[in-house]
């Protein structure tokens, strides 16, 4: 193919108006795989590559959305009135591997690496605010002892001279500036808000982009359960529905004191999520002992919430059926009556309209 130089798009809308953005197109290192060609756009002032070893490749920049993870839990803990608000991410392959929030940068990096040793490896890592000394001189403590390296860091600004010395560390390390998006509506920008694919046949597929959370929209955490939740496992139970919606759908995200237990999407249900994040879990010798489970839609039956029980969780965090489809609502009262059984605790997580009505609250992740 011939190499773009520059990309169009424009917007027309139903009363004949038209918006157009233009972007400028790079060559990156490589596509999504080494035998594709890969392009980056610069529609204005974006994050910029402050070091860069090997030249930043696609899953690269698709990576960096652990940023808007990292963010979203560091605002949420604000919005929750928690000190913890320091958090770090790191993404693989789309997915937040790892992630904890603490009321310092350094605790919460060592805090989310405890729960898996193996994903982390070559990963994208963010931080919720700038890279302090402290994170500097444990991640080079860390490659020297473990050769532990990273294939990108992005935060937003680095106390002085941090970028540098990690440059030298990891040869290859891209490191990236994200502090020009210095707001929510910023990094969650989208193409006039919208999020777009191409499917089969040349085909866009396109969506709004996702930028409801906690601390920008009304919205309740209902409690559908005998048992009601401590206020440090409703606060889990926020962090865990944030993961659900970072993880690739079909979610299972696993959180304790703030930090992401073990994690599992994609699969074709979400009982195999769950299933695989137990073993996951059980590999690394993490328990889930007194943990909130959040998946991005609603559990089927009770066998889910005996698996569950048997992790250890004691908090579970879905959507239910309420709103989203009709017919008997037999089957969540099953589910409710099994978490009643098991001493657990349902919360069911939905938005509240300018009217005042209920909004069904799902967080599927597909692209």
């Amino acid at each position: 193919m011939s190499t773009p130089k520059e990309m169009k798009v424009t917007l027309k809308f139903e009363d004949g108006s038209q918006e157009e953005v233009t972007y400028k197109l790079s060559p990156l290192r490589s596509g999504d795989n080494p035998h594709q060609a890969g392009f980056v756009g610069e529609p204005g002032k974006s994050y910029t590559e402050v070091i860069e070893g090997r030249g930043m490749g696609f899953t690269n920049h698709i990576d960096l959305t652990g940023y808007s993870v990292a963010v979203e839990i560091a605002k949420t803990m604000v919005f929750l009135g928690d000190k913890r608000t320091e958090t770090v991410v790191i993404n693989k392959h789309t997915n937040p591997a790892v992630y904890a929030a603490r009321a310092k940068q350094i605790d919460a990096l060592t805090a989310a690496l405890a729960t898996d040793t193996k994903s982390p490896f070559g990963g994208v890592m963010a931080t919720s605010s700038g890279l302090t000394h402290e994170t500097t001189d444990f991640l080079i403590e860390k490659n020297k002892s473990e050769n532990f390296v990273l294939d990108v860091l992005c935060a937003p600004g680095f106390e002085i001279g941090c970028a540098e010395r990690l440059a030298k560390v990891m040869k290859n390390l891209r490191i990236i500036d994200v502090s020009p998006l210095d707001t929510w509506e910023k990094i969650n920008a989208g193409v006039f808000g919208l999020n777009m694919k191409w499917t089969i046949g040349n085909k866009p597929v396109i969506t709004e982009v996702d930028r409801i959370s906690f601390f920008n929209t009304k919205y309740e955490m209902e409690v559908l359960s005998k048992r009601k939740p401590t206020d440090a496992e409703m606060k889990d139970a926020h962090i865990a529905w944030i993961g659900a919606k970072a993880i690739q759908s079909n979610s299972f995200a696993f959180v304790k004191d703030a930090v992401l237990l073990a994690q599992c999407g994609g699969q074709t249900n979400r009982e195999d999520s769950a299933k695989f994040a137990g073993e996951r879990a059980e590999e690394f010798k993490v328990s889930l002992q007194g943990s909130a489970a959040a998946t991005d839609s609603f559990i089927f039956d009770r066998q889910n919430i005996d698996l569950l029980q048997k992790l250890g969780v004691t908090t579970v965090v879905h959507p239910t059926r309420k709103l989203l489809t009709t017919g008997s609502l037999k089957p969540d009262e099953e589910i409710v009556r099994a978490v009643n059984d098991f001493n657990m605790i349902m919360i069911r997580p939905y938005l509240v309209g300018a009217d005042g009505q209920e909004k069904a609250w799902r967080v599927f992740r597909h692209l």
